[in-house]
């Protein structure tokens, strides 16, 4: 198919969710046509996780940076594999992401959370299991926020974050998925006091969130072993152009 047909026949690639024939899609939207799904943000060929962050970074995106998912829609596909270990892995990821953010000495609270998931994940279903899940639930939820000279804005994006995932907390989950969540909120609430990116500007945190869930594709790839084939720098600009 030429570029001329690309242009005639694929959707342009927008923020918010769209109506099938709108002539507008979103990345997941997209990536659900492209996979000859019915129409949604939500196909089944991909897993929430990164559908979600997906979803985000492209509503964060303005239109001139939005084609920086492009060369990622290719790797969305094919997602659709779901595990505890595999989610425990990429909120591990995302934990790692944010911790990055904060000075190296000042990280060790979030990462003795996360040495707990990684615990979790060496050794198989322990009998007293949810007695562990339970710890790792009221640990989440004890943790305090960390205060700091951030900005109102910035430092809020981090508590909201924290906040989402001490409520996707579940009693019923494993022991490795507990606490690799509650990791990830305490690294949101460390990074409240001290973050050293600019997460109150919505286009850098949207750009990072871009190279974010090229890492957290790497994750998926690992656990499950999957192997994709690299969209070239040609193909992603003639289907960028084409949006």
């Amino acid at each position: 198919m030429g570029d001329m047909d690309l242009r005639h026949s694929l959707p342009s690639l927008t923020a918010g969710a769209h109506d099938a024939d709108s002539g507008e899609a979103c990345v997941m939207e997209y990536v659900s046509v492209l996979a000859g799904e019915p129409w949604s943000d939500r196909p089944e060929c991909t897993h929430p996780i990164l559908a979600h962050e997906a979803r985000t970074a492209n509503d964060m995106l303005d239109d001139a940076d939005r084609p920086r998912l492009v060369p990622l829609v290719g790797r969305l596909f094919g997602t659709a594999d779901d595990s505890a270990e595999l989610r425990s892995r990429l909120r591990l990821t995302q934990v790692h992401q944010v911790l990055r953010l904060i000075a190296v000495g000042d990280r060790a609270p979030a990462l003795t959370v996360a040495e707990r998931a990684e615990d979790a994940l060496r050794r198989p279903a322990a009998l007293d299991e949810s007695a562990d899940v339970s710890e790792a639930v009221a640990l989440a939820h004890a943790l305090p926020v960390r205060t700091g000279d951030l900005d109102l804005v910035h430092a809020q994006h981090h508590v909201a974050a924290s906040r989402v995932m001490a409520f996707a907390l579940n009693p019923e989950m494993g022991a490795a998925e507990a606490w690799s969540l509650a990791a990830l909120v305490a690294a949101h609430r460390l990074a409240a006091g001290e973050c050293r990116a600019d997460c109150g500007s919505e286009r850098s945190r949207a750009l990072r969130m871009v190279r974010d869930l090229g890492e957290l594709l790497d994750t998926y790839d690992a656990v499950t072993g999957r192997e994709t084939t690299p969209v070239t720098d040609g193909a992603a600009r003639r289907l960028a152009a084409a949006l």
